[in-house]
C-alpha cells in the first residue's frame, strides 16, 4: 500500500507530554535530544501558567514547544502564542472553516485578526517594529490540524488546501475509534486512511505530523512519510520504564535465592 520513503535527517522526534508541570521537564526533553515536545491542553490538565512556563523554559534550552489546544476559542489560541509558541495542534477539525477560524485568531492582520501586544514572552519582552515583528510572526507560526474523525478525513484534501496550513496532524487512536476497530493502529483500514492524509500532504507541500506510540511504529510511519513524529508520552515513558526497571529487579532476586 505504502512507498517506501529513505529516512531524512528533515525529520523531526518529540514526546507529548501531558502531566509533568515543572518546567526543567523542558531541559530534561532537550537533552535526550528530542525536537519538540507538545503540552497537551485538550486531555491534560494544564492551566496557562504551567503551559507558559514549560514554553519559556523550552524556548531557552532550544527545543520548540508545541501546544495542543483544548478547542477553537479566542483564548485557547492567542495564550500560546503570546507565551512564545509558534505551533498549535488543533484537535477534532472535520472541515476548512474550522482551519480558517483557527488561522484568523493565530495570525495578525491583514490575514487574520489576532490582539497586538508586542512586549510579550513570544518577543523576549524587546522592543521591536510593529509591522516587522507581526509579518514574522505571521511567517513562524504553524497550525497543524489533527485528523482524527471520519468526517476530517473525509475533507482532509480541502483542510489541507487553505492557505496557511502548516501540516496535517494525524490522530491514530481517536481515528481507529471511528473506524470501529479500538487500539488497531495498523489495521487495513486505518493504513489507508494515513495513507491518504500522507499523500494529501505531499500534494500541498506540507509536512505529515503523527502522534505513535513505539519506536517501531515511529520507525514504519517515517518510512510511509510521516516527518513530524511524537513518540510515545511523559506518561508512557516514566510508567513503562520504571515498570520494566522493578521488573528486572525482582526478577535478579528471585534467581538468586531459588
Amino acid at each position: 500500500m505504502y512507498e517506501k520513503r529513505a529516512y531524512s535527517a528533515e525529520v523531526m522526534f518529540g514526546t507529548m507530554v501531558s502531566e509533568l508541570r515543572n518546567p526543567n521537564v523542558s531541559i530534561m526533553l532537550a537533552t535526550a535530544g528530542l525536537d519538540f515536545f507538545i503540552i497537551d491542553m485538550e486531555h491534560g490538565t494544564y492551566n496557562y501558567t504551567d503551559m507558559a512556563a514549560l514554553v519559556s523554559m523550552a524556548r531557552g534550552v532550544g527545543i520548540d514547544p508545541f501546544v495542543r489546544i483544548p478547542e477553537i476559542r479566542r483564548e485557547t489560541v492567542l495564550k500560546p502564542l503570546d507565551a512564545g509558541a509558534t505551533t498549535l495542534v488543533v484537535p477534532q477539525i472535520e472541515g476548512a472553516q474550522q482551519v480558517e477560524e483557527v488561522l484568523e485568531l493565530a495570525l495578525y492582520p491583514d490575514r487574520g485578526r489576532r490582539g497586538v501586544a508586542l512586549r510579550r514572552a513570544h518577543s523576549f519582552y524587546r522592543a521591536a517594529s510593529p509591522v516587522e515583528y507581526m509579518r514574522h510572526a505571521n511567517t513562524n507560526t504553524i497550525i497543524l490540524p489533527q485528523i482524527e474523525t471520519l468526517k476530517g478525513l473525509e475533507n482532509v484534501e480541502k483542510i489541507a488546501a487553505v492557505p496557511g496550513v502548516g501540516g496535517l496532524f494525524i490522530g491514530p487512536f481517536d481515528l481507529s475509534v471511528e473506524l470501529g476497530s479500538p487500539g488497531e493502529l495498523e489495521s487495513t483500514e486505518l493504513l489507508s486512511a494515513y495513507n491518504k492524509i500522507i499523500e494529501t500532504s505531499k500534494k500541498n507541500g506540507i509536512p505529515t505530523a503523527m502522534q505513535v506510540f513505539s519506536s517501531d511504529m515511529a520507525y514504519k510511519m517515517i518510512n510511509y512519510g510521516v516527518s513530524i513524529c511524537s513518540v510515545s508520552s511523559d506518561v508512557n515513558i516514566i510508567t513503562d520504564n520504571a515498570k520494566k526497571m522493578v521488573y528486572g529487579i525482582k526478577k535478579q532476586l528471585n534467581h538468586h535465592t531459588e
